[in-house]
């Protein structure tokens, strides 16, 4: 008998084990390019299409409604995401327990959209003091801050694109993937690349010396920018 319920309890459970679902985490990374090569900042090894050699000093931004896609419906990964290339910890985020569907898209917004875009929104945020977008020219926060020098250690250039004067140049990616989520799956990443060049070529080629660090009141820079951002900034594997 003694042995008999110790072989029931074992099936059960190995059964148990056997059944159980196996929960599927998705990590989102941030990695940055230029010219398809990892990023290295503060270094002068970089040229843009008008011929102007650069570095990069500083990144920060702000990615927003990042979503899974299915057919009926999307789970949100993240309402607001920052990045920051001086610290890793930032480069990405894990969403537990990713419900199990046939994924076909995944979206998110560069910056942050009008509903999102409000002065003293996110005070207990830590980037909060690093983004804030001055009231004078719309408020709300930064999306981006692209800093560095170019040609030389003395010219400076500042890409700092947000809301100017209340216009709104976030912009929303839409990229395909194919992604059946399920009880074998295991765990899952994916990344999202900014490819840095890019916002500065297509389809607008923008020298550095055409606006060195003042873009924050400059609406048609900016609009500009977004341009360049739509079509080819960021990529998804």
């Amino acid at each position: 008998k003694t042995l008999l319920l110790i072989s029931a309890i074992a099936f059960l459970f190995t059964s148990c084990d056997k059944d159980k679902a196996i929960a599927t985490d998705i990590t989102i990374n941030f990695t940055h390019t230029v010219d398809g090569s990892d990023l290295i900042a503060n270094s002068m090894i970089y040229t843009n299409e008008a011929g102007e050699n650069y570095d990069v000093q500083t990144l920060k931004y702000l990615i927003s409604n990042i979503t899974l896609h299915d057919d009926l419906g999307y789970t949100v990964l993240k309402d607001i995401h920052f990045i920051e290339i001086s610290d890793e910890s930032t480069f990405s985020f894990t969403y537990d327990n990713v419900p199990n569907n046939n994924y076909h898209a995944i979206s998110y917004t560069m910056g942050l959209d009008t509903v999102k875009n409000i002065s003293n929104a996110y005070v207990n945020e830590n980037w909060f003091g690093k983004m804030e977008w001055p009231d004078m020219i719309g408020g709300g926060y930064h999306y981006m801050k692209l800093e560095g020098d170019f040609n030389d250690s003395l010219s400076g250039y500042g890409t700092h694109t947000g809301g100017t004067m209340g216009g709104d140049y976030s912009f929303n990616n839409v990229n395909d993937i194919s992604l059946t989520v399920d009880d074998d799956l295991g765990n899952v990443s994916i990344n999202i690349d900014m490819e840095l060049n890019n916002w500065y070529q297509t389809p607008n080629q923008i020298e550095f010396s055409s606006y060195g660090m003042g873009i924050m009141m400059n609406m048609m820079m900016q609009m500009n920018i977004q341009m360049n951002g739509i079509t080819d900034v960021f990529s998804v594997t």
